[in-house]
């Protein structure tokens, strides 16, 4: 057992605890970097990944908003390098830790979203993240165009690096057992990320495909028409861009998007 104290999961915080040390490790291990203090554990729990963390990592980072759960997480750990933040990873300055960062964690079910969207955010500063969520939400991570599950979070998460499916985790790898199996999933920032989009554009950019795919089963000429009577104006933006008039907004891949973005931006100026 990875440990002798009980843990006592909070439903309001979304919390399962991985209590299988095979997959605690193999998510340890599965970090690409040799820097241990650009390593930063969010959500540890119980320390589970912790532990085998702390063996490849001796100065690596924890972030924890569940105080009930440190004193066993420290105990868990014992003396080191280590440094834990007992803070909420939403409102957490990632930019107090430097540059280069690798980040993991087994992300809460109810804010595993908005985890992923504000560390991402970080890039280039993030370098890369490891992330357990749901397998329904990793494999729309990973979705390819042309398919259903391809939408705001697969386009999102791409616009940054390539994400990949690392390996699944059964539900009877945690306490307590959640209803849905779970997945691994890992994405490297693409270099040169800026030079892509600038920072000033990303929330704009995101605003447009999170607009697109607002009706997604309908074309995007339908979604993009802001306005009545302008429906002209945006079958020419598609034109510009290379894309079909009739194209459906999970028919597009990143750059597909981009070049929308830009003939947007054009056609406003």
């Amino acid at each position: 057992m990875i440990s002798n104290a009980k843990p006592h999961p909070k439903k309001r915080l979304g919390q399962h605890f991985l209590i299988s040390p095979y997959y605690a490790e193999k998510i340890a291990d599965s970090i690409a970097c040799s820097d241990d203090r650009s390593v930063v554990e969010i959500g540890p729990g119980m320390g589970a990944v912790s532990v085998y963390l702390k063996r490849r990592f001796p100065r690596f980072h924890l972030i924890e908003m569940d105080r009930d759960v440190i004193p066993a997480l420290k105990v868990k750990l014992g003396p080191g390098e280590w440094v834990l933040h007992a803070e909420d990873v939403l409102r957490f300055d990632f930019g107090t830790l430097g540059s280069g960062l690798h980040i993991i964690g087994n992300l809460p079910y109810n804010i595993g979203a908005m985890i992923i969207k504000k560390t991402l955010f970080c890039a280039p500063q993030v370098a890369s993240v490891t992330y357990m969520v749901q397998r329904e939400v990793a494999e729309r991570i990973v979705a390819g165009a042309h398919t259903k599950q391809n939408g705001f979070l697969s386009i999102f998460c791409q616009f940054f690096g390539k994400p990949q499916i690392l390996f699944h985790v059964p539900p009877g790898a945690f306490f307590p057992k959640p209803n849905v199996e779970s997945s691994v999933f890992q994405l490297a920032v693409r270099p040169g990320i800026i030079e892509r989009l600038t920072r000033e554009e990303w929330e704009d950019f995101f605003a447009l495909v999170s607009r697109g795919f607002t009706m997604r089963r309908k074309m995007l000429l339908t979604s993009l028409s802001w306005k009545k009577g302008n429906k002209a104006v945006v079958e020419d933006i598609l034109r510009k861009a290379g894309l079909d008039a009739k194209v459906r907004p999970e028919d597009l891949l990143v750059d597909d998007w981009i070049r929308v973005y830009k003939q947007c931006k054009d056609a406003v100026a």
